[in-house]
């Protein structure tokens, strides 16, 4: 997936909490969500705008039987529950602030700097399903986790003394509907990799990639 765009360092929860927007807060409603729990339909019936207050939640499309994960939204990022895409709670007690969004849309229009937070969320979408596009016509299962990984590592790498280490938050299961493959193909290549030396397990959901040079040239040889 495409590292995240930073257009602001608006911190859109910790402002509305803060007095000065104490008005803007009130427009806003919480609501809790569990693990794999819809949030939303495609073209919802509430016109809802839902804004991440606690954990993550995924955003993307269902065709037959298959998904498409178009982003995962972390917290303090905005989206709407009206439109052609599925939403769904990634975590436990995954909060949602949620705002008619004739409401927000004037709140957007009094505070136009909170724009650039749903700038950068859009953005995420638009490349994320280039990303998919390209992926499914052009590409094989072990290039997309590769270039999943690359992109993980811009987005959220930390280097250490093994290479680059990756807290991704997410399971096999949860990578695997990400590239739009099986469980078992992930499962299968994540372990061709740790065997190959290109990455080194450290527990479920983090890893370190050892050999990115490796990783680049699976993608140069597409």
């Amino acid at each position: 997936m495409p590292a995240r765009m930073k257009l602001t360092d608006i911190d859109l929860i910790k402002a509305l909490r803060s007095p000065e927007y104490s008005d803007l807060l009130s427009i806003f409603q919480e609501r809790a969500f569990q693990k794999k729990q819809i949030i939303s339909f495609p073209n919802h019936e509430e016109n809802l705008v839902m804004l991440v207050e606690n954990g993550r939640v995924r955003v993307f499309l269902s065709y037959e039987d298959k998904e498409f994960t178009l982003s995962i939204l972390e917290k303090g990022d905005i989206f709407s529950m009206h439109t052609r895409a599925f939403t769904q709670a990634l975590d436990n007690d995954t909060v949602l602030w949620v705002a008619e969004t004739k409401k927000f849309g004037e709140m957007i229009t009094r505070y136009p700097q909170f724009s650039l937070i749903m700038i950068k969320v859009l953005g995420d979408l638009l490349k994320n399903s280039i990303t998919i596009i390209n992926g499914l016509v052009f590409q094989e299962a072990h290039t997309r986790l590769a270039e999943f990984l690359m992109n993980a590592a811009k987005d959220k790498g930390c280097q250490v003394d093994e290479g680059i280490q990756l807290e991704l938050g997410l399971n096999v299961e949860d990578i695997s509907t990400i590239l739009g493959t099986t469980r078992q193909t992930v499962s299968f290549l994540l372990n061709d990799f740790y065997r190959s030396g290109i990455l080194l397990k450290v527990n479920r959901r983090t890893l370190i990639i050892k050999d990115m040079d490796m990783l680049k040239k699976m993608l140069d040889k597409e």
